[in-house]
């Protein structure tokens, strides 16, 4: 799997939430699953992704808002 660092060289990240759907989705659930939030990967924004990413950015400081956008893009990076 490329880093987000990776991904975002190639082309800017959009902002993600419930509802959108599409190859970024993948990637943001593939990244979850990496930090241990278990959750399908199947392209679709749905309300357990967004549990996963509000606990994600809950556990990083982030205002825990379901919405994947610039801040928590970059709190996925991969070390």
């Amino acid at each position: 799997m490329q880093s987000v660092d990776q991904v975002q060289a190639s082309r800017p990240l959009p902002t993600l939430r419930l509802g959108s759907k599409g190859d970024d989705v993948n990637y943001l659930q593939e990244a979850l699953n990496e930090y241990g939030y278990k959750v399908t990967v199947d392209g679709i924004f749905g309300k357990k992704t967004e549990a996963a990413v509000k606990k994600f950015q809950k556990s990083r400081g982030l205002t825990p808002d379901g919405i994947v956008g610039p801040q928590t893009w970059s709190a996925l990076r991969f070390d």
